[in-house]
């Protein structure tokens, strides 16, 4: 198959370079309006503004204290593509995602491990479980009592060697789209580099989060045909948050994935989603129920459509460090 000029990728690298110059701007604008406080230097009530904060349903909080394990559960309706071998009948997949993160000094500095595992029935196909590749990363944040944050951060997932079976990449094929931004978690022996940009803002009850980043995938076997060496796609998130009371926060998560090198049709590049969600803010649990809607043709078109809905919560585990007096 005939290789697709690349003439519009510059042009998208372009517009996402113009997006993180922006995010440089605000940060290094923000620093020079308020330091960092040191540990014990914010009232209780700052203090809380700024750590105890209802998180996105699928982004991280930037600012924590203590270390915390976060599990999320996935179960999606989805409608095969016509091709598929499923006949036109829906399938079904199931995606679990956990995250540990430590903070190396807190609130600023911190590594993280995620794994994730899918699974789906698809109908004239069996019924398998796969399990995703690990990726290990790090990132910083720089906060204000202002409730201005920005950091970034840098992802690894390793590449872990696995042997899918015709059926087995069907079922992949079906339930990766229930994830599109982490999907790069479950090629076969493939290095991804996973560099990112985060900012948040809080003001009120209102809650601003932001995180653009790439993946750039490098294949480390063998070429099958057809197949390319490097792979770069890039995703947003966007996410607007209203803190209803102390324990109880709504939201609104926009995501897009847009594929910058894969040999594919223009409108089949950019894949677009939204998740509305309420969290629970407890004593060191914090329980969220969300959906996960498309707003385009889902990831690459493997699939003609799907809706979901996303049950997560996030454990702290408090180190009973004692807090710096002010």
């Amino acid at each position: 198959m005939a290789s697709r000029p690349l003439a519009r990728v510059p042009a998208s690298l372009r517009r996402l370079a113009r997006a993180a110059a922006w995010l440089g701007l605000l940060s290094v604008a923000g620093a020079a309006e308020a330091a960092s406080p040191g540990p014990g230097a914010w009232s209780d009530e700052e203090d809380e503004a700024v750590f105890d904060v209802p998180a996105p349903p699928t982004l991280p909080g930037l600012t924590l204290r203590d270390p915390t394990f976060t599990f999320e559960y996935t179960a999606a309706v989805i409608e095969p593509d016509a091709a598929s071998r499923a006949g036109g009948k829906l399938a079904f997949a199931w995606y679990s995602h956990g995250e540990m993160e430590v903070p190396l000094v807190p609130r600023k500095w911190f590594v993280g491990a995620v794994h994730d595992s899918a699974a789906a029935s698809v109908p004239g196909v069996e019924r398998s479980i796969l399990l995703g590749s690990p990726e290990l990363y790090g990132r910083g944040v720089w906060s204000s009592v202002r409730g201005l944050a920005s950091g970034g951060g840098f992802g690894l997932v390793l590449p872990v060697p696995r042997d899918v079976s015709r059926d087995q990449a069907e079922v992949l094929r079906t339930a990766r789209v229930v994830r599109p931004w982490d999907e790069t978690r479950f090629r076969e022996l493939t290095l991804t580099f996973r560099p990112w940009f985060d900012m948040r803002h809080i003001t009120g009850p209102f809650i601003f989060q932001l995180r653009q980043g790439l993946d750039w995938s490098l294949v480390v076997r063998g070429l099958r045909s057809g197949e390319r060496r490097t792979d770069i796609s890039a995703h947003t998130a966007f996410y607007f948050g209203y803190r209803l009371a102390r324990p109880v926060g709504v939201g609104l998560e926009l995501w897009e994935v847009y594929q910058l090198t894969q040999d594919l049709p223009d409108d089949r590049r950019a894949t677009f989603a939204v998740s509305p969600s309420v969290r629970f803010i407890l004593s060191n649990v914090q329980p969220a129920l969300s959906v996960l809607l498309p707003v385009t043709t889902p990831l690459r078109g493997d699939v003609a459509s799907y809706y979901a809905a996303r049950f997560s919560v996030g454990f702290t585990f408090p180190t009973g460090a004692p807090r710096a007096p002010p």
